[in-house]
Protein backbone atom coordinates (compact mmCIF):
# COMPACT_ATOMS: atom_id res chain seq x y z
CA UNK A 1 0.00 0.00 0.00
CA UNK A 2 1.54 3.32 -0.44
CA UNK A 3 0.23 6.87 -1.25
CA UNK A 4 -2.55 7.08 -3.78
CA UNK A 5 -3.92 3.59 -3.36
CA UNK A 6 -7.78 2.97 -3.57
CA UNK A 7 -8.83 0.58 -0.42
CA UNK A 8 -12.06 -0.59 0.65
CA UNK A 9 -12.84 -1.22 4.24
CA UNK A 10 -15.71 -3.62 6.15
CA UNK A 11 -14.85 -1.71 9.31
CA UNK A 12 -17.91 -0.50 11.20
CA UNK A 13 -16.90 3.26 10.55
CA UNK A 14 -16.85 3.14 6.96
CA UNK A 15 -20.54 3.14 4.54
CA UNK A 16 -21.08 0.03 2.61
CA UNK A 17 -19.54 0.23 -0.97
CA UNK A 18 -17.44 3.75 0.27
CA UNK A 19 -13.63 3.70 -1.16
CA UNK A 20 -11.14 5.59 0.15
CA UNK A 21 -7.57 7.26 -1.53
CA UNK A 22 -4.86 6.98 1.07
CA UNK A 23 -3.19 10.18 1.79
CA UNK A 24 -0.40 10.18 4.01
CA UNK A 25 1.14 6.78 5.81
CA UNK A 26 1.64 7.72 9.54
CA UNK A 27 3.35 3.66 10.55
CA UNK A 28 0.93 1.08 10.70
CA UNK A 29 -1.72 3.96 10.16
CA UNK A 30 -2.88 5.55 6.93
CA UNK A 31 -4.74 8.79 6.50
CA UNK A 32 -7.75 7.86 4.24
CA UNK A 33 -9.97 10.39 2.33
CA UNK A 34 -13.09 8.70 1.54
CA UNK A 35 -16.14 9.00 -1.23
CA UNK A 36 -19.92 7.37 -1.08
CA UNK A 37 -18.37 5.48 -4.39
CA UNK A 38 -15.54 5.83 -6.78
CA UNK A 39 -13.50 8.69 -5.53
CA UNK A 40 -13.37 11.95 -7.45
CA UNK A 41 -16.82 10.99 -8.82
CA UNK A 42 -19.08 10.59 -5.47
CA UNK A 43 -19.75 12.66 -2.81
CA UNK A 44 -16.53 13.24 -0.31
CA UNK A 45 -17.35 11.98 2.66
CA UNK A 46 -14.46 12.69 5.58
CA UNK A 47 -10.97 12.22 5.76
CA UNK A 48 -9.59 9.53 9.10
CA UNK A 49 -7.14 7.71 10.45
CA UNK A 50 -7.19 4.12 9.67
CA UNK A 51 -5.32 1.10 10.73
CA UNK A 52 -3.46 -0.77 7.31
CA UNK A 53 -5.08 -4.23 8.77
CA UNK A 54 -8.68 -2.73 8.26
CA UNK A 55 -7.66 -1.73 4.63
CA UNK A 56 -8.27 -3.60 1.83
CA UNK A 57 -6.16 -2.41 -1.21
CA UNK A 58 -7.64 -2.37 -4.32
CA UNK A 59 -5.24 -2.74 -6.37
CA UNK A 60 -5.90 0.32 -8.28
CA UNK A 61 -3.71 3.62 -8.02
CA UNK A 62 -4.42 7.43 -8.11
CA UNK A 63 -1.55 9.58 -9.04
CA UNK A 64 -1.40 12.38 -6.42
CA UNK A 65 -1.31 16.07 -8.21
CA UNK A 66 2.15 16.76 -6.52
CA UNK A 67 4.14 14.27 -8.32
CA UNK A 68 5.91 15.27 -11.44
CA UNK A 69 5.11 13.08 -14.72
CA UNK A 70 8.29 12.65 -16.93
Amino acid sequence: MQVGSIVRSVHIAVPAGARGIVMRLLGDMAMVAWYAGEPGASTPLNTEPFFLADLIDTGELVRPASTQMH
